[in-house]
């Protein structure tokens, strides 16, 4: 008899509105994760400047995945006190004149200078990208991959920007860590 009242209960209305209800919360939340931009920490540390290969301070982005068309490939963001560095491991194709940084609403940065076939270099107006890195929150990136035939499309690329302003800080002390916190690592 208990069973049987219990089953009774499991096609009620309400709880057949409540079993939808959390459902679409279910589904909702699992959206609105996956719409989320890249998370992205930032490091400032020792290692080999990717331009020059010598060991030196650098501040750098978490990696994150990109599908150039082709196949995948890392990219992440190098500041080495001259210019901002974005870094893959797939050729770059300036030949659109559409390579370019946007921070959160801010103006396009564009850069069509390429170093190594694979690191798109932003070395215009530098203090202003600086001052937009350290107070916004979101920094996404358009890149376009060789071959240029047949044409694919730009690529964008979002990279969190929390963690950006305490690393610099880090990063313009020679990255030493700031006093009381933990050494920044890479």
């Amino acid at each position: 008899m208990l069973a049987h009242h219990d089953q009774n209960l499991s096609h009620h209305p309400v709880a057949i509105r409540w079993r939808r209800w959390l459902a679409a919360l279910g589904v909702s939340a699992g959206l609105a994760l996956g719409a989320a931009p890249a998370v992205s920490g930032w490091t400032a540390a020792i290692k080999p400047d990717p331009l020059t290969r010598q060991p030196r301070c650098l501040l750098s982005s978490e990696r994150q995945v990109l599908a150039d068309g082709y196949e995948q490939t890392p990219v992440s963001l190098v500041f080495d006190g001259a210019s901002l560095l974005v870094i893959t491991e797939s050729e770059l194709d300036s030949s659109f004149s559409d390579l370019q940084l946007v921070v959160n609403n801010n103006p396009p940065h564009r850069s069509d200078k390429i170093a190594r076939k694979m690191i798109l270099v932003f070395d215009q107006d530098l203090p202003e990208l600086l001052r937009q890195l350290r107070e916004e929150r979101l920094a996404t990136v358009y890149l376009r991959f060789w071959p240029t035939w047949p044409a694919t499309q730009s690529y964008p690329v979002n990279f969190s920007l929390i963690g950006f302003k305490k690393a610099h800080d880090a990063f313009t002390q020679g990255c030493l860590p700031a006093a009381g916190s933990s050494p920044a690592s890479g």
